[in-house]
């Protein structure tokens, strides 16, 4: 078996190999791939030294899988190399997930509407993830109609960029923080919390309060879900955390949700402590807690989750899907 791996070098990359030492077969032989200055060093894969290639069109093989890391436009100019030879693509960036014909796979939910004829499968944004995963099961139980998801989105999210000047920032005192510029927000995010994540669009909302309305419908299969979202970046090195007030077309029983949570693989609902991105930082799991019945009806619930955005949250869902088509 030959997996590939494109953009092997960046923080989803590196993780994306970790996860698959862990979840693939040992036999396999894997291909990285970066930008022409990544090109010509070195990573190790299963305790092999493997030479790091250009990404260009005259690299390209067959492949049985394409794990893709590399941001919408690469994807965009390189996947249909690897699929018009019959590889698998597993695509990180936000680049298909939207086409209607591409399905947004989170493992755990709905990794059967992968068949044998889809070569392009999307993977959803990290935040999104999180969240459907605690919302699948309880939709499942009391049939879920609107939600208003508040989204805490830590810096890794952005990029090993946004990572160094969160660790630049946190060296600075407050004077110096104040007046820093050269961030990589447009704000510190030391100490700080900004009100935007993502890139501001026509109707007021960011693409990332955006990619929540229309995946999450597409994910769990809800075209008429009504969402309202928020997004903040804090900081915060690793793990998306996100509140949210679900409404329900059923009662809620709080017992049963939490039952119905913990019962879910890929969920644990802690009752005893208050569920961190310290917490869910290298956690395979999605953490929930602070569920709670809405006060205004008995057919809304609040909670809490927070996941790591750089493993089910990218990486490790990536790579579970990639195990399930192994498997397949």
């Amino acid at each position: 078996m030959k997996i590939a791996i494109v953009g092997a070098t960046g923080l989803v990359g590196r993780n994306i190999i970790k996860q698959c030492e862990r979840l693939l077969p040992q036999d396999a032989e894997f291909h990285l791939f970066a930008s022409s200055k990544s090109a010509g060093g070195k990573l190790t894969v299963n305790n092999e030294d493997l030479v790091i290639k250009e990404l260009n069109s005259e690299n390209i093989e067959k492949y049985d899988i394409a794990l893709f890391s590399a941001g919408g436009e690469r994807s965009k100019t390189f996947a249909e190399n690897f699929t018009s030879q019959g590889s698998y693509v597993i695509d990180n960036s936000s680049a298909f997930r939207l086409h209607e014909e591409v399905p947004l796979v989170v493992y755990g939910i709905n990794q059967n509407e992968i068949t044998s004829t889809t070569k392009l499968i999307a993977n959803p944004n990290c935040t999104t993830m999180g969240l459907v995963m605690a919302l699948k099961p309880l939709h499942d139980k009391f049939n879920l109609v609107s939600m208003t998801p508040v989204a805490y989105q830590a810096v890794s999210g952005s990029g090993s960029e946004a990572v160094s000047s969160l660790k630049k920032e946190e060296s600075l005192d407050a004077k110096s923080l104040a007046e820093y510029k050269d961030g990589y927000y447009t704000r510190p995010i030391a100490r700080n919390v900004i009100p935007l994540a993502g890139n501001l669009l026509d109707n007021g909302y960011s693409d990332e309060e955006m990619k929540f309305v229309h995946e999450s419908k597409k994910i769990l299969g809800i075209p008429e879900l009504v969402v309202e979202p928020s997004n903040a970046r804090v900081g915060v090195l690793t793990g998306h955390g996100v509140f949210c007030s679900a409404v329900f077309e059923n009662e809620i029983n709080t017992d049963e949700a939490i039952q119905e949570l913990n019962n879910f693989e890929g969920v644990q609902y802690w009752s005893e402590t208050l569920a961190t991105p310290l917490d869910a930082e290298n956690k395979y799991d999605v953490l929930v807690s602070r569920l709670r019945m809405g006060l205004s009806s008995s057919k809304i619930i609040n909670f809490w989750c927070v996941s790591d955005n750089l493993l089910k949250g990218a990486a490790l869902n990536a790579v579970q899907i990639a195990k399930h088509l192994v498997q397949k």
